[in-house]
């Protein structure tokens, strides 16, 4: 009895800490939620608006921004940045030197959470 209720009060404290939401985890056949997987894996080096061009506290690392991208197009460099998959034919891409940078954040991301983050940044960073 003593483990239900330490286990109900610890599911209790983490949902809380949560903000009362599950946290979003790329990679577990959920519909995907692009807007969610740009915040935690874009944001903090393309900014909340999709133009910063440089990666917070580093004036080394420089890159254009991401307003204005064909959807269809940025999912292959996407994809080709993510790599992996031979059915796809999907190499690796290190594109202007960023290919271990881009592929970190996107390595979790499954061929549907790529689609739909494309679209999302095609349709709301112009």
């Amino acid at each position: 009895m003593k483990k239900i209720i330490l286990s109900v009060l610890v599911a209790s404290v983490t949902l809380f800490a949560a903000g009362g939401t599950p946290i979003y985890k790329t990679g577990m056949l959920l519909p995907p939620q692009a807007d969610v997987i740009y915040k935690q894996e874009c944001a903090s080096c393309h900014g909340m608006d999709g133009k910063s061009t440089s990666f917070a506290g580093s004036s080394r690392i420089t890159y254009k921004a991401i307003t204005g991208l064909n959807a269809d197009a940025l999912a292959t460099e996407l994809k080709q940045y993510r790599g992996g998959i031979k059915s796809k034919d999907y190499q690796p891409l290190n594109k202007y030197g960023y290919g271990a940078l881009m592929k970190s954040p996107l390595r979790d991301l499954s061929w549907e959470e790529i689609d739909a983050l494309a679209k999302y940044i095609a349709e709301n960073f112009k």
